[in-house]
């Protein structure tokens, strides 16, 4: 792979992490569906600019995704998106204080070492 097309899957990835966590951060800004009734909540949902700019990184992250596909094996490229767990487990101890454990941390280690596995053997 060209680190042209390592830049793509890696910038895919951080956008979508991003997105994901700027998910987090509106839903513990948001009411309960049950609170406020269904459709308000919708309505809260489509206009709170947290969820908003989500859905901009998801499709920004969404586009690049289609032309790294265009030249990277989906074998290759689709365990990369693990690295997207790495990212969300560093923002959510970082930006809302989530705990970190040592089976958290084995876990990411085990997903580091598998994406490597997966690298070396293509």
């Amino acid at each position: 792979m060209t680190s042209r097309l390592i830049t793509i899957l890696l910038t895919s990835i951080v956008l979508g992490a991003v997105g994901q966590l700027m998910l987090r951060y509106a839903a513990r800004l948001l009411a309960a569906p049950s609170q406020i009734g269904i459709w308000r909540w919708l309505a809260t949902v489509f206009t709170t600019p947290s969820v908003l700019g989500a859905f901009a990184f998801f499709a920004v992250s969404a586009l690049l995704w289609i032309v790294a596909l265009r030249e990277a094996p989906l074998t290759v490229a689709y365990p990369m998106v693990a690295l997207s767990y790495i990212i969300i487990f560093a923002g959510a101890y970082f930006l809302f204080a989530e705990p970190i454990t040592w089976t958290k941390i084995a876990g990411a280690a085990l997903i580091v070492a598998g994406i490597i596995i997966i690298h070396l053997g293509r």
